[in-house]
């Protein structure tokens, strides 16, 4: 076998481990974008809910008003008082949504690891573009897709972080809505 032949062989090994090791960070890399597009749809469905809950509870504001004072009245109907009633709950499940949403949107700061990947943007921040430069160009193919891949199960734990809080907040608004249209029904039934 001639050294040319050899040398050819070596290249065509090489070629397939070099393809397949490119092939899984750009997956890596495909999957973070992923899981960072679920981080923005949430934080977009936080911005419509907020919006829902603010004119949800402005229109009530413009609907009720005076309803609360049957509370205090000695001599309002039972279903003055539950109407009453109903908007204060309906209120703090408003409040209870808009704060999830509010949470929700609340940006991490902090890595779960001590100092974080180079690719987590708090540990960026804190570096010299000179340091950062010199340290991502330090790292191994192999490194990157690690730090890439912790990355990517780090920004999944914040994407479900903010999911849980959009679906509490969103069944908060449910309930509000629910709320407001049973009382509209008892209000409209036995109202003289």
């Amino acid at each position: 076998m001639s050294a040319e032949n050899a040398t050819e062989n070596t290249m065509q090994t090489a070629l397939p481990s070099e393809q397949a090791e490119r092939a899984e960070f750009e997956t890596a890399a495909y999957l973070f974008n992923v899981v960072e597009a679920q981080i923005t749809r949430a934080d977009t469905k936080a911005g419509l809910v907020i919006a829902a809950d603010s004119v949800f509870a402005t229109a009530l504001l413009l609907i009720s008003r005076g309803a609360l004072l049957a509370l205090f009245t000695p001599n309002a109907a039972w279903f003055e008082r539950l109407n009453a009633l109903t908007i204060l709950i309906i209120f703090g499940l408003l409040l209870a949504s808009t704060l999830s949403a509010l949470i929700a949107t609340r940006p991490a700061l902090r890595a779960p690891q001590a100092d974080g990947t180079l690719f987590f943007f708090g540990r960026i921040a804190r570096m010299e573009p000179k340091h950062f430069v010199a340290s991502f160009n330090l790292q191994a193919t192999d490194e990157l897709r690690q730090a890439l891949l912790t990355e990517v199960h780090n920004t999944s734990k914040i994407a479900a972080r903010k999911f849980r809080l959009m679906r509490y907040s969103i069944d908060c608004l449910i309930g509000a809505a629910g709320l407001w249209i049973i009382i509209q029904i008892i209000y409209g039934l036995t109202r003289q």
